[in-house]
Formats: structure tokens, C-alpha cells, sequence
């Protein structure tokens, strides 16, 4: 009985690293002690594959929980705070071999990276996979550990971030659209030509940002350019997502503010000269299922008192900028700014007497980090994401990482999935295809791919 109008993309939401928005590497279903070891990614990424989720999306940082003072809390290191995170991008070619159907979204800074290192470095993964990669564009969190890791000197203003960032990807889509045309690569024995000179162009940028001057080495991969995601939903991050995205990532907790920030979206890409449903909106979501409603909410109530309140309170100072632990416990975040993240600073902020107090966030931080908490039996799970999605007009879900390792999704592949599936919610056989086959529901253009509104808006004429 189909009852959703469109079927949703699934992806599973991780990081290399112990731990992640639930910072439950203490509780008993929890794995994640195994999280260097190339077996235990795996093991997810066959289970993954197996259920039908259409990727793995990675999230990452490169620094780690600081305050503007310079100082790391004891706790960031104690309870291991988005600490250690390793390298995803050296883990991804091993997840490919492993299985043939199932893609990988990558996060990758434009404030950390270099462009043609970074495209070239997205090139080969595409190669490596089958077009089965996507980027999500970050301009960075955890800014304060950062920039002193990166030798800068101070943490570069919110919106100039996203200025260096629309050049970071105009240059990359430079090079990967339009350094090599279609058939330059021949490999003629009989006439000892390997690739037509005709075909592959010198290409010249000069920037405020970057610059670049000569030939891209990589020839194009089936995508040419990996499916744009993108996670900001600040002003100037909506501008942004309106121009290049062609899906966002979205962590909303309840259907009235999802609704908004989706409709909000649509009218960043619609400003932007694009088709309103060009770009796919999905949100984060936790699920804990249970046999019985109340087996489910005491799995919950178990998740949520694994991490510590000042555990949590660190993550959040990492992806906002704000240091809740030095606030008056009466105080709202009210007018509170931060060039760290401003999503995340603005977060608990309802400009008038509904705010919650800094006791409050602290209280309840855990519950409110990450997207939609969805808890119940297999059947008041599905009719509970069915909901959701209709309502607030999402695309797809990312599934989020609980108890880490497949414990994470177990439960919602065996028991909620086909229940989705019998609904219409997602598809019925598991999509394939390159990534942006599948999630865009349109094929994978040539050399004509300037003809995507996504690129031929931001390509020089």
C-alpha cells in the first residue's frame, strides 16, 4: 500500500572515531572500541548494503573541542569528545571492495583542504568506486582547535568562509568538468597516442582565494563531479546551498521547524534559478526500536545516560563556538553569536520568553543533539517516519549511529525497514546506479553535464 508520494534515500550517519552524537561508547550494545580496524567498517558497510540503504554518510573534524581561550576541557580527552578522529577518506577504497552496490558520502573542509589536491583526491575515489561518492561541503567546525592546528591565526569570519568556499567549488568544478572533454582517453598502440592533447585544456584561475595555472591530471570519473551535499542552514549557508547543493543535510527535532527549514531551502534553490524539488532535503533521525513500546523507551532512556552532561556540553562548544559550562545557569543563549557555527550557536535561541536557560539545554543536551528521536515498536517506528517525511516534505533520512557498529541499525533494518517498504516510504528493491543515479532519480550527463543547473549557474561563461 503505497501512501508516501515519493520513496526516500536511506544513509547511515558516521564518523571515524569512538564516538558520536550520542557518545555512547560506554554502553553495553556499544562496539566502537574497534573503530581503527578496517574489519569493524567492514562489517557495517556489508549490513548496510545487505538492508538496502542507499550510503554511508561520514562526517569528520579535523580539530576537536576548544574554547576561545585556547583550552581543551579534561573531559574532551577523558570521554573521548570527537577524540580521536581518523582519516574517512583513506578508509573508503576498502569499503568499495568490500561491496558493489552501496555509496559513501564523504565531509571534507573547504577551509582545510586545496583544491586540486582535494578534487584529484575526489577523482580517484570516484574512479575507485563506480561513482558511488558524494562530498559534503563543510567550511569546518571545531574552528578554535583548528586554526591553532593549521598554524592560522585566528578563526576567519563566518560568511568569508563561505565566500572561500563558493571559489573552492567553482575551481574544482573547473576541473572536473572542463580540464578533459569526452574520448580524450584512446591509448592507440598504432599510433602511440594515449591521450588526445586535443581533448584536455590548460586551465587558468586567479582568485581571492586560490589560484591555479596548468593542466588537471585526472581523468574523469563516471559522476565527473561527485553528488554535492551540503549542511548549513544559516543564511548565508542557505545561499550557499541554493547555488551548488544537490542534496542538504538537515538535523531537525521536531515536524513544524523541519517543515520550515525545508520550505526555506527550496526557496534558496528556487532564488537561485533552480527547480524548487531539484535538491533533495534529508534529516537526521535516531531510532531505537523495540519488541514492546516500553522495551523501546528503556532503550532510550539507557542511550541517553551513557554520556556525561559536561561530555555533551564540550561537543556542542566544538560545533558552535559556545561554552555553555561558563554561562550563568539562568541565562539564555539569546543574541549570542558565534563565527564557529552559527547554526548551532542560534540552535536554542526563540528570541523571546520560551528560550530555554542554559540549565535547561544542559539538562536536556542530550536529547536534543542530532536530529528526529524516533522510539517505539517496529510498526510505531515506520508509521512515525512516514509521518515526518510527509509532512515536513523530506527527501530521505540519515540513519543515525547509536550504539555504534551495526548495532546501530539492526533493529530498523530487520524489523522497520520492510514495514517501510510494504508503505510505499522507501523503495521496494535497493536503488543502484551511481550515487547521483540514485539519489536524484536522473542519469549521470557526459561532457553536456554543464547543462545541470548546479553547475552551469556557477561555471564562468
Amino acid at each position: 500500500m503505497a501512501t508516501h508520494k515519493k520513496t526516500l534515500s536511506l544513509g547511515a550517519f558516521e564518523v571515524m572515531s569512538p564516538v558520536f552524537l550520542s557518545n555512547a561508547w560506554t554502553h553495553p550494545l556499544s562496539s566502537t572500541g574497534e573503530y581503527a580496524s578496517l574489519a569493524f567498517w567492514q562489517r557495517l558497510a556489508r549490513r548496510l548494503d545487505e538492508g538496502g540503504f542507499d550510503y554511508l554518510f561520514f562526517a569528520d573534524a579535523s580539530g576537536y573541542p576548544m574554547n576561545a581561550d585556547g583550552e581543551v576541557p579534561e573531559v574532551v580527552i577523558r570521554e573521548s569528545v570527537q577524540f580521536p578522529v581518523l582519516d574517512q577518506m583513506s578508509l573508503v577504497s576498502g569499503l568499495a571492495a568490500t561491496v558493489d552496490r552501496l555509496g559513501f558520502v564523504l565531509t571534507a573542509s573547504t577551509t582545510v583542504e586545496r583544491p586540486y589536491i582535494h578534487a584529484r583526491r575526489f577523482t580517484t575515489l570516484d574512479h575507485l568506486t563506480a561513482g558511488r561518492v558524494g562530498w559534503n561541503i563543510v567550511t569546518s567546525d571545531m574552528q578554535e582547535s583548528l586554526t591553532r592546528l593549521l598554524g592560522e591565526r585566528g578563526v576567519m569570519p563566518h560568511d568569508l568562509r563561505y565566500d572561500r568556499a563558493e571559489e573552492f567549488v567553482d575551481l574544482c568544478l573547473t576541473l572536473w568538468e572542463t580540464a578533459w572533454d569526452d574520448g580524450a582517453m584512446l591509448f592507440d598502440k598504432s599510433t602511440r597516442t594515449a591521450i588526445d592533447p586535443a581533448k584536455v585544456h590548460r586551465i587558468t584561475h586567479a582568485g581571492e582565494y586560490f589560484d591555479f595555472d596548468g593542466y588537471y591530471s585526472a581523468d574523469p570519473s563516471p559522476q565527473r563531479t561527485p553528488t554535492l551535499f551540503q549542511a548549513g542552514t544559516s543564511p548565508r549557508g542557505m545561499r550557499f546551498a541554493g547555488d551548488f547543493a544537490e542534496a542538504v543535510f538537515v538535523q531537525k527535532r521536531d515536524i513544524a521547524s523541519a517543515k520550515t527549514v525545508v520550505s526555506r531551502i527550496r526557496d534558496a534553490v528556487e532564488a537561485a534559478g533552480r527547480a524548487r524539488d531539484s535538491v533533495k532535503v534529508v534529516n537526521s533521525v535516531s531510532v531505537i526500536v523495540g519488541e514492546t513500546e516500553e522495551e523501546a523507551h528503556e532503550l532510550r532512556r539507557s542511550l541517553s545516560s551513557a554520556p556525561s552532561t559536561a561530555a555533551m556540553a564540550a561537543l556542542y562548544m566544538g560545533w558552535s563556538g559556545v561554552d555553555l559550562m561558563k554561562f550563568d545557569p539562568d541565562e539564555t543563549l539569546d543574541g549570542v553569536r558565534s563565527e564557529v557555527g552559527q547554526s548551532g550557536a542560534m540552535k536554542y535561541q526563540r528570541g523571546d520568553s520560551s528560550s530555554p536557560t542554559v540549565a535547561q539545554i544542559l539538562e536536556s543536551i542530550v536529547e536534543t543533539t542530532g536530529g528526529f528521536k524516533v522510539t517505539g515498536t517496529a510498526a510505531q517506528c515506520a508509521a512515525q517516519l512516514e509521518r515526518i517525511a510527509r509532512e515536513a516534505d523530506l527527501d530521505g533520512y540519515l540513519i543515525e549511529c547509536t550504539f555504534g557498529g551495526t548495532a546501530s541499525y539492526d533493529a530498523f533494518i530487520d524489523s522497520v525497514l520492510p514495514l517501510l517498504r510494504e508503505r510505499g516510504v522507501v523503495a521496494e528493491q535497493p536503488r543502484s546506479g551511481t550515487l547521483r543515479e540514485r539519489l536524484m532519480s536522473a542519469e549521470t550527463p557526459a561532457l553536456s553535464a554543464l547543462s545541470r543547473p548546479v553547475l552551469r549557474s556557477r561555471l564562468p561563461a
